[in-house]
């Protein structure tokens, strides 16, 4: 199958290295890796991929000028390896520089396609996440047509019991983990942990626990659904003990109980520390210290380059060594540290282009 691991701009390479370490071997792109597998390499990058959204499945691409040509040709994808009458589906439909461009009659007419050619209506679900979306590109009269494999995006592990303001999403924060090459040989700290998603995130890494390890996936519904090549995907997991520390603080109680109930939730409370307190003091030199300062922006934060010179302050009297990650949505900002700081990269959070900025020692 041709496969699409959608991936936040900013973090495609990681996502790329993420399916080399599964042993797959793709080809980055705007928005995404491309690849090559079968239903195992489907599942596995489902269950493992930390920075990836979702993958699709490209099952069906042709040249499609007007209306009769797209029934004609959409009838004969091979829906029936992926539909049966109890499952719900969304179609969703783009076009750029193709004569055919009302995006509600592509729809009308794929959902026409594929009533002819499974001998049944659809459910249409009434939400982006329920059962299976379909994504249908049309490109310069190119129609790609596309299948969800994930369900909700993977971004949403199901730990998240528990909600702060401005939470950072799970992917991004296993990006700035991998970014930063710590797998779990010294401690990591984050002085701004909020709901607790980069020390659960490192945890879930350290441990070798899999992100998708307590989620569903859209492909557990298809109809060639293979349940026990699945049942051995998921007794391959071998968990790793975690013998550095990972502690998160934050200078809000609510914070720091968000954070154990999510920490809990996901398995990993045993595996990481959370205390009330802002820029603690230290007993160990070395570590990795990874985080999302508040930056004024979704937050109603005051004297924010004040937090940020504290950061670099903190950090440079903390460790005689370590590697610092953090995110500002300016290099002006950034460089409050007084840290010598390099930005890796940047992408979208909440809505704000914010850069990855790193400083060593």
């Amino acid at each position: 199958m041709e496969l699409f691991a959608v991936s936040q701009p900013g973090i495609e390479e990681v996502t790329a290295e993420e399916l080399k370490e599964l042993g797959i071997k793709g080809r980055v792109v705007p928005g995404g890796v491309e690849f090559s597998g079968g239903l195992e390499e489907l599942y596995r990058c489902n269950l493992w991929l930390r920075t990836a959204t979702r993958v699709l499945v490209r099952f069906c691409q042709f040249k499609a000028k007007h209306f009769a040509e797209l029934v004609r040709k959409a009838k004969r994808c091979k829906w029936e390896n992926f539909l049966k009458p109890e499952i719900s589906i969304r179609i969703r439909v783009t076009s750029r520089r193709s004569k055919l461009y009302h995006t509600k009659a592509i729809e009308e007419r794929i959902l026409r396609s594929i009533e002819e050619a499974v001998g049944f209506s659809p459910k249409l679900s009434r939400f982006e996440d329920e059962g299976t979306s379909i994504v249908v590109r049309f490109e310069r009269d190119i129609c790609t047509i596309s299948i969800n494999s994930s369900g909700p995006p993977l971004y949403k592990r199901g730990y998240r019991v528990a909600e702060t303001e401005a939470p950072l999403r799970e992917n991004l924060a296993a990006a700035m983990i991998l970014l930063s090459g710590w797998k779990g040989e010294v401690p990591l700290i984050d002085p701004f942990c909020g709901s607790g998603t980069i020390p659960i995130e490192a945890a879930l890494l350290a441990a070798n626990i899999p992100p998708g390890r307590k989620r569903t996936f859209a492909f557990m519904e298809w109809k060639n659904f293979d349940e026990e090549l699945f049942r051995r995907i998921l007794s391959e997991i071998k968990e790793r003990s975690v013998k550095s520390p990972i502690l998160g603080f934050d200078i809000e109680e609510k914070a720091v109980k968000a954070s154990a109930e999510n920490a809990k939730a996901a398995g990993v409370l045993n595996l990481v520390k959370f205390e009330n307190l802002s820029f603690p003091s230290l007993s160990f030199k070395e570590g990795v210290v990874i985080t999302n300062p508040p930056y004024g922006k979704r937050l109603s934060v005051r004297n924010v380059k004040e937090i940020y010179r504290r950061l670099g302050e903190w950090v440079e009297s903390q460790f005689s060594s370590y590697k610092l990650l953090f995110l500002s949505p300016s290099e002006s900002l950034a460089k409050e540290t007084g840290l010598n700081v390099r930005k890796i990269t940047h992408f979208s959070n909440g809505g704000i282009t914010v850069g990855l900025y790193r400083a060593d020692r």
